[in-house]
Parts: structure tokens; sequence; C-alpha cells
């Protein structure tokens, strides 16, 4: 069995059950507009499936065959951790970057910007994107020529790793909390741990707004180290209270999902920007 293939079934396998398990536990219910969240969860996911998967994969697979035929497999000697290693950091690096002028450009703040406009944070916030969002990520890019060189295998467990802190991070649940009010021995180890990888503590501030907030920072989605490295980073230890934005509800959907082909100016007086921590 392909790793593609494992990575693939493992990742469309998870987040069903994740997310029926917040479902029947009443969390994806919490939010003003429950139905239009979810609505906005499936056009995101729908969105990797189509567009990052068949179009973009297509296309890549084709510059791959034509461009560097010669070099299929070239690099299928590397040992495995050395390759694993460099891509997962690498695809860390370029990620926190992207985020982070998703925050700073306003031309790209409009296409991350349906990712925190939801009003209460969980699971379905994970696949809540505008659809040209998924155009950007790192690893839709890197896959491609990973695979063709012969880095597979590697490639698949950076983006598995990945994809399970980012799960664990967009979740309703504050298992870190817990854990930490549960063990309080262990606090020291925590106070490490959460300045080398992204938790759920500081990924709710990133979404949230409000006292505990940090929106303007903490982009990394996995390795917390880069916003400690360039000064982004805010550790609150504590819950959030208000998620989203102040002007979530008055967001045209067609908007938050196809800008910049579907545009709209909502407020022509309204100096928006993104908000002051």
């Amino acid at each position: 069995m392909e790793p593609k293939f494992i990575a693939g079934l493992v990742v469309f396998g998870t987040f069903p059950l994740f997310y029926l398990l917040e479902l029947v536990t009443g969390r994806l219910t919490r939010s003003r507009v429950p139905l239009k969240d979810f609505f906005f969860t499936i056009a995101g996911f729908s969105s990797q499936a189509i567009i990052s998967g068949a179009l973009l994969g297509s296309l890549l697979g084709f510059i791959t065959s034509t461009f560097f035929l010669n070099s299929a497999d070239i690099l299928s000697n590397v040992p495995f951790l050395v390759a694993f290693l460099v891509l997962f950091f690498t695809n860390e690096f370029m990620h926190y970057w992207v985020h982070r002028k998703a925050h700073e450009w306003r031309w790209l703040w409009k296409i991350h910007r349906t990712h925190h406009s939801a009003e209460d944070l969980n699971i379905g916030v994970l696949y809540r994107y505008n659809i040209f969002w998924v155009i950007l990520l790192p690893h839709t890019w890197t896959g491609a020529f990973a695979v063709h060189f012969g880095l597979g295998g590697p490639f698949m467990l950076a983006v598995l790793i990945t994809y399970f802190i980012n799960a664990s991070t967009h979740t309703s649940y504050r298992w870190d909390l817990y854990l930490r009010n549960k063990f309080p021995s262990f606090i020291p180890a925590w106070k490490v741990i959460e300045k080398y990888i992204t938790l759920p503590d500081t990924h709710h501030a990133h979404h949230a707004f409000g006292d505990s907030a940090h929106p303007n920072g903490n982009y990394a989605i996995s390795v917390f180290f880069f916003d400690v490295l360039y000064g982004t980073a805010k550790i609150p230890n504590a819950r959030q209270e208000y998620f989203g934005l102040p002007i979530s509800s008055r967001l045209p959907w067609k908007e938050e999902i196809f800008w910049p082909i579907l545009s709209q100016d909502l407020l022509p007086k309204l100096n928006e920007k993104i908000i002051e921590s």
C-alpha cells in the first residue's frame, strides 16, 4: 500500500471521527450559526480534495513528469530520518511565514480571514477556509516534488505529524489545560514543551480576541519555536472567551469562500484591520 494512500485514509478517516465526537457532545452547536459553519467546513474540505488534490496535484504531476523526468527517485537513497527532518522543518518554516504574511498583507488576509471568522473554535474550523487558501499551503507544492524525487515516505510522515498537531490545536477540548491541572508536578516540563510545540493554549489564543488572545502572533502550525525565535509568541496558559472577528456576522459568505473572484465592499467607510492583541 502506497504511503500517499495510507496518509489519505488516516486524514480523511480521522477528521470525521473527531467531528462526530464534537457533534454528539454538543460542541459544534455552541456557535451562533452552526449550519453556516458546517457549510464552510464542507466547502474547505471539498476544496482540499478538488483544488489541491485533483487540479493542482495533476498540474504538479505534469510538471514533474515533463521537466524532471530523468530525476525520478533521484533522492530515494537519502536516509529516511534525514529526509523527514528536512521536509518537516522546511514545510513548517514556510508555513510560518505564509501564515504570518496572511495576517500582515491585506490582500492575503482577505483569503485567510475565513479561517478566523468562526465565532467558536472547534474541529470544524480545521477546514474552514477560502477555497484558494489551499493553493498557498507549502506542503501542497513540496509534496509533489518529494514524491517524484523518491521521498514519498518521509514526506507523508511529516504531513501526518503536522496534521495531528493541527487537529489537536483546533479541537474545542482544552486537553492541555486539563493535563496541566491534573498533573501539576509536570508543569516545569510543560513550560519547556510549550516553547517548542504548538498547543491548544497558543493556537486558541491565535483565534481569539479580548483577554488571553494573540491573533497577530502564534503563527506556527506545529513548531512553536519559530514564534519564539521571531518574537511573535504569546503563551497565556488560560482559556479564551471570545473567538472570531468583531465583524464576523457581517461578512458575506460568498466573499469569504470565493474572494477574490467574488468581492463585495462590505463597509466602505470602515478601515478594516486585523485585531490588535
